[in-house]
């Protein structure tokens, strides 16, 4: 797959790395990676969000529009929660969702305060299936589309690394099977620089985790799939 000269419209699908945790300073790895590119930019990163709303954003922005689309979640996909915990969608917003937000946060922390997760089993906000379902059927909506799957970043709870682990594996995998997806990882240097890399929440990648990731992503990008 190569990037047409002529289309130079970049796109990125992804969570709060992607959006940008608001002290960043500078800007986020996709829109590095745009500008190395000469690429004009459209950001759909959004903090919270899931496969769920990729979904979403992939029916208000096509893919098929855009010559370069990256994805990236998995951070709040692969979060744990109680079996049969509620979701409402972060994208499109409004009203009415944003106070259902609110009241299934509170059911959520008087979950936690009943040990539901223990009681009623522990599952991923997103199961693994439907996270790889999810992103497979925005890849088979653009087959002229180069996809880049950008892998989650560690975390500082160390309990959420094998969860995010699992989640990056299978996202490689799928990019393995399809011809117009690449998969970019940049977990082993930013493990190894965990402390400059993430902000003191444990999760937000730093200007040097941003440019720790745009650097892998340039990477993945080899010449013959840009010329």
């Amino acid at each position: 797959m190569r990037l047409s000269e002529t289309t130079k419209l970049c796109l990125a699908f992804g969570d709060c790395n992607t959006e940008g945790f608001r002290t960043l300073e500078g800007p986020v790895w996709a829109k590095q990676v745009a500008n190395a590119l000469g690429h004009e930019f459209t950001n759909c990163g959004h903090t919270m969000s899931t496969t769920r709303e990729l979904l979403q954003y992939a029916a208000a922005f096509p893919p098929s529009e855009y010559a370069l689309v990256f994805i990236q979640y998995g951070l709040v996909d692969s979060w744990l929660t109680f079996r049969g915990a509620p979701y409402v969608l972060y994208y499109p917003d409004n009203p009415r969702r944003k106070l259902a937000r609110k009241l299934v946060k509170k059911l959520k922390k008087w979950a936690r305060h009943l040990q539901l997760q223990k009681r009623l089993g522990a599952v991923e906000q997103v199961p693994l299936e439907e996270y790889i379902k999810n992103v497979r059927s925005v890849l088979k909506s653009a087959p002229d589309s180069q996809f880049v799957l950008v892998a989650t970043a560690p975390n500082r709870d160390t309990s959420r690394n094998p969860r995010i682990l699992r989640y990056n594996a299978a996202l490689a995998n799928l990019a393995n099977a399809e011809n117009n997806v690449l998969y970019a990882d940049a977990w082993d240097e930013l493990w190894g620089n965990l402390e400059a890399c993430l902000m003191d929440d444990g999760t937000h990648l730093t200007e040097q985790g941003h440019r720790i990731v745009a650097d892998c992503v340039r990477k993945t990008l080899s010449p013959e799939v840009l010329r």
